[in-house]
């Protein structure tokens, strides 16, 4: 066999044989090979335009062999796992040229079957052996969409967390999704000059509500074009004239929001000048209405309240310089008081309300509320698990207020706002060292999704940690791994409810709720691990037909607690931080879920709530102003279900 006809076996086993990523990560992997020219009688490769070479590889002072390089016919562009050594010949020695690092794209021209010419970005020739080259993975490309980061971000050559890092994003500047590989989002940054790869958690969409303010009088000094966006490379809009004065109804970050043609705009603050109220000779051009305005942050009341429209007539919920309209009886979270006004949150919706268009649904509001509907179907009875599982979720939560209704309870939230999601949060201790403040701490690993490692959030549990405190605190611990009880023998002790491999869930989803009690342990993999504890269901809780209309079909359909993604959750934390006078809590990120309930087995479809946090799609229904998200099936690999044993 020719020279070339080796080289070509040789790589055609080699792509054959190339894994991607570990197996933690996909692999979906392509390889750029390109030949230059095809000779007579062949024919030629399919060209591909040459990948960018990346590399930060400091060369060394070593001459390229004495003897001119012999170049392959063939390139291949890829990444080694594992730093690989730049040889001055084609033999395994100590003697190197250069070394290329971890996960840095190259392009080599192989010489034989295990030999490829390597020449550095400063010139530099000579061998490396490339049976460990890894092809460079194609995404998968998705309708584009803007993002950025709150903080600095930075963007990766390829998608795995210890690739090159090519890019530092600024806080707030502009960049393009325009698909996903491994877990990781492709993006486009720098005026188009840069592409790379972020975690999904790192970044959000480029979607804003501006904290509404008093209206604002301004002027430009020269023509300024507005921001579709308030961030680094926004597309403009509009032009402002110097000749005319603008109103801003709201602000984010460093920008003015304020209505033109019909949408809302940003201009930098820095470009504008307040106008005056007052003219020459002191004569009034226009009156500025302040009913909008706040007292100073440090002076807010903080509420942490369920609220309630009143049943006679609708609210006006003020926000980016309008006002939405609230039906009578709308549920409402109550973050904050500002004199005459309440900070407020409506679905996903923030803005403010007058305090006279809502009743502060306190522990005598709930009861006097619920004795005026028909709880006899709730079945509910008192139990240890739910005693300390449902303090866990946040002031006014109905199912807390109906569990103490229907049982005599006196369970309380242990935080006005229930106990937050964190990234491997565990330990009660943490949880409430700044009682009744919240604790915060810095993320000490990155999640899949959301948290980065380093960037401080509000401590809590993640869904070990509230499944296994919940089960300390009611008096039976469980010891070691969460995980262990997936094994078998707990299977043949008949501890297993329900298993994937031996006693699957039923078709119907009812039956799974009859079969299970309260306190059940739920563990789903989908595919990372979820562990939950059965709550009960609607029906069981006194809710009817005619009081979830939207969950009519599903009233026996399993709930479970958990500690996870919630977007009311996300909102409620968000506006407390930005209105918190702690200075601790107002440096920390908002966490993107916590304590709250869920239930299994709707079809996503039938949400009447479509949310995203950061990058994630979530579903659910609004149940009298909790989230109750909807825990999908669809991508469930195993499961079990849990019984800890009588007299354990």
């Amino acid at each position: 066999m020719s020279r070339r006809g080796r080289v070509w076996a040789a790589l055609c086993l080699m792509l054959l044989g190339l894994g991607g990523f570990s197996s933690a990560r996909a692999t979906s992997v392509v390889v750029t090979v390109q030949r230059p020219q095809a000779e007579a009688g062949e024919v030629a490769a399919v060209e591909q335009p040459a990948e960018q070479i990346i590399s930060t590889a400091s060369v060394g002072t070593q001459e390229a062999p004495d003897e001119e390089a012999p170049q392959g016919e063939i390139s291949l562009t890829g990444y080694f796992a594992d730093r690989a050594y730049v040889r001055p010949a084609m033999v395994q020695t100590t003697d190197t040229v250069d070394s290329i690092p971890p996960y840095a794209i190259v392009t080599l021209a192989p010489v034989d079957d295990s030999w490829a010419v390597y020449t550095s970005p400063k010139g530099k020739t000579g061998y490396v052996k490339y049976g460990k080259l890894l092809p460079v993975p194609e995404y998968e490309r998705e309708e584009p969409r803007y993002v950025y980061g709150e903080k600095r971000v930075e963007i990766r050559s390829l998608p795995a967390y210890d690739a090159q890092k090519i890019y530092a994003a600024e806080p707030y500047e502009l960049m393009t999704v325009d698909g996903r590989c491994e877990g990781f989002l492709h993006v486009i940054a720098a005026e188009g000059a840069v592409e790379g790869y972020v975690m999904p958690g790192w970044v959000q969409r480029a979607e804003f509500s501006p904290k509404a303010i008093s209206p604002t009088a301004f002027v430009v000094s020269t023509e300024t074009a507005t921001l579709e966006m308030p961030l680094q490379g926004s597309p403009t809009g509009e032009v402002l004239s110097p000749a005319m004065y603008y109103v801003a109804t709201g602000t984010y970050g460093n920008y003015y929001a304020l209505e033109q043609s019909g949408k809302t705009v940003y201009i930098d603050k820095g470009k504008v000048a307040l106008w005056s109220q007052r003219g020459p000779e002191g004569r009034t051009f226009f009156t500025l209405p302040r009913g909008g305005e706040k007292t100073r942050e440090d002076q807010a009341e903080m509420l942490f309240l369920g609220g309630k429209v009143g049943d006679s007539g609708a609210a006006l919920l003020r926000t980016q310089g309008k006002a939405m309209l609230l039906p009578p009886g709308a549920r409402v979270y109550l973050y904050a008081g500002y004199g005459d006004w309440v900070g407020a949150v409506y679905e996903e919706q923030a803005g403010y309300l007058r305090r006279e268009e809502v009743t502060l649904l306190t522990g005598e509001s709930l009861v006097a509320e619920l004795a005026g509907l028909d709880l006899s179907g709730g079945t509910v009875t008192r139990n240890a698990f739910l005693d300390q599982a449902l303090a866990m979720l946040e002031r006014g939560n109905p199912f807390q207020a109906r569990y103490n209704y229907l049982t005599g309870a006196q369970v309380e939230s242990l935080f006005p706002l229930g106990i937050p999601y964190f990234w491997g949060g565990r330990s009660y201790t943490i949880t409430k060292e700044r009682w009744p403040e919240y604790t915060t701490r810095e993320a000490w690993q990155s999640s899949p999704v959301f948290y980065q490692k380093g960037t401080v959030y509000l401590y809590g549990f993640d869904c070990v940690g509230f499944v296994k405190n919940v089960y300390s605190l009611a008096g039976l611990p469980i010891q070691g791994d969460i995980l262990d009880l997936r094994d078998r023998t707990y299977c043949d002790a008949g501890q297993h409810v329900y298993c994937d491999d031996v006693y699957p869930l039923p078709a119907d989803w009812t039956e799974a709720a009859r079969n299970m009690q309260i306190g059940d342990i739920m563990e789903i993999h989908h595919p990372r691990n979820h562990v939950m504890i059965y709550l009960g269901t609607l029906r069981s809780f006194g809710y009817t037909a005619e009081q979830l209309p939207a969950l009519a079909d599903y009233l026996d359909y399993p709930l479970m607690l958990q500690s996870g993604g919630n977007p009311y959750s996300y909102l409620r934390f968000q506006s407390w931080i930005a209105s918190s006078s702690d200075a601790r809590t107002r440096g920390a990120s908002p966490t993107d879920g916590g304590a709250s309930v869920c239930i299994l087995g709707v079809p996503r479809e039938r949400a009447e709530l479509v949310m995203e946090v950061h990058d994630e799609t979530q579903y659910g229904f609004d149940v009298e102003g909790s989230c109750v998200t909807i825990m999908s099936f669809g991508n469930v690999r195993d499961y079990f279900v849990y019984r800890m044993p009588k007299g354990d």
